[in-house]
C-alpha cells in the first residue's frame, strides 16, 4: 500500500511542479503589470494632471488573481499562517495522524470552494467592469484555478502524511522540511 500512496505522491508532485512554476510566472507578470499600471496612473493623474480611468479596477482585477495564483505556492512553502503548538508536540504516528486530518480539511475546503467559486463565476459572466467593457467571469475565473491548485498541492501533503501514518519512517516531517523557495523552482 505504501508504494501504490509513494507512487501516487510522486505523480501528483510532478503536476504540482509544473503547475506551481506556471504559477510562479504568473505571479511575477502580474505584479510586473499590477506595478505598471500603478506607476503610470500615478504619473497621469500627478504629472500630467489627467487620470486614467481604468488604472484602479484593472489593477485591483490583477491583485485578486495574484492572489488566487499565489496562494498555492505559499501552501507548498510553507508560508502560511499556521497554529503548530499541537503539531510540535506530536511526534510518529500522532503527529501524520493530525497531518492526515488538517489536509484532508484544506481538500474538502478547497473542493467546496471550487464547486461555490464555479458557480459565482458562471452566474458572473453577464456583469461588466465598470470602466472597460470586460465580463467579470475573467476576474471570478481565478477563484476556481486558485482553489483547485491550493487542492493539490494540499493533496500532496495528504498523501504523504498518509504514507507516513502507514509507516512513520517514510513520511515527510514538514516542521523539519527546509521551506527553500527552490521547491518549485
Amino acid at each position: 500500500m505504501a508504494n501504490a500512496i509513494e507512487m501516487l505522491e510522486h505523480l501528483i508532485g510532478r503536476l504540482n511542479w509544473l503547475l506551481l512554476n506556471l504559477c510562479k510566472g504568473a505571479a511575477v507578470a502580474l505584479l510586473a503589470i499590477m506595478l505598471g499600471i500603478i506607476v503610470t496612473a500615478v504619473f497621469f493623474r500627478y504629472g500630467l494632471n489627467d487620470a486614467i480611468p481604468w488604472s484602479e479596477e484593472i489593477a485591483k482585477f490583477v491583485m485578486v488573481w495574484m492572489t488566487f495564483i499565489a496562494a498555492p505556492i505559499g501552501l507548498k512553502m510553507g508560508a502560511h499562517i499556521a497554529i503548530d503548538a499541537l503539531a510540535n508536540r506530536l511526534r510518529g504516528r500522532f503527529y501524520f495522524v493530525l497531518q492526515v486530518w488538517i489536509f484532508g480539511a484544506i481538500i474538502m475546503l478547497m473542493l467546496m470552494l471550487v464547486d461555490e467559486a464555479w458557480f459565482l463565476t458562471l452566474n458572473a459572466r453577464i456583469q461588466r467592469a465598470s470602466t472597460i467593457d470586460v465580463s467579470i467571469f475573467y476576474v471570478y475565473l481565478a477563484m476556481p484555478i486558485g482553489c483547485a491548485i491550493l487542492a493539490l498541492v494540499a493533496f500532496e501533503f495528504w498523501l504523504n502524511a498518509l504514507k507516513g501514518l502507514v509507516n512513520p519512517s517514510r513520511g515527510t516531517d514538514r516542521r523539519t522540511e527546509n521551506a527553500d523557495p527552490g521547491l518549485i523552482g
